[in-house]
């Protein structure tokens, strides 16, 4: 089964990439925006493959913030 990308913003700026299966809204805190990309993953995502992963995320909030 394909999982889910998101990043989430916290209050102060920064940035955590989130990938799962599951419901992404138990991982946003109070004051956080969750922001769901339209592509999947299989995981296990490989080590090697988590810059690009990152990247891809960071592009997209730029893109559609």
């Amino acid at each position: 089964m394909a999982s889910r990308i998101a990043g989430i913003i916290d209050k102060n700026g920064g940035l955590r990439v989130v990938v799962t299966e599951g419901d992404l809204h138990c991982h946003v805190g109070a004051g956080e925006q969750l922001i769901v990309l339209p592509q999947t993953v299989q995981e296990p995502v490989p080590f090697e493959d988590l810059p690009d992963l990152v990247k891809m995320v960071e592009d997209y909030i730029n893109r559609v913030a």
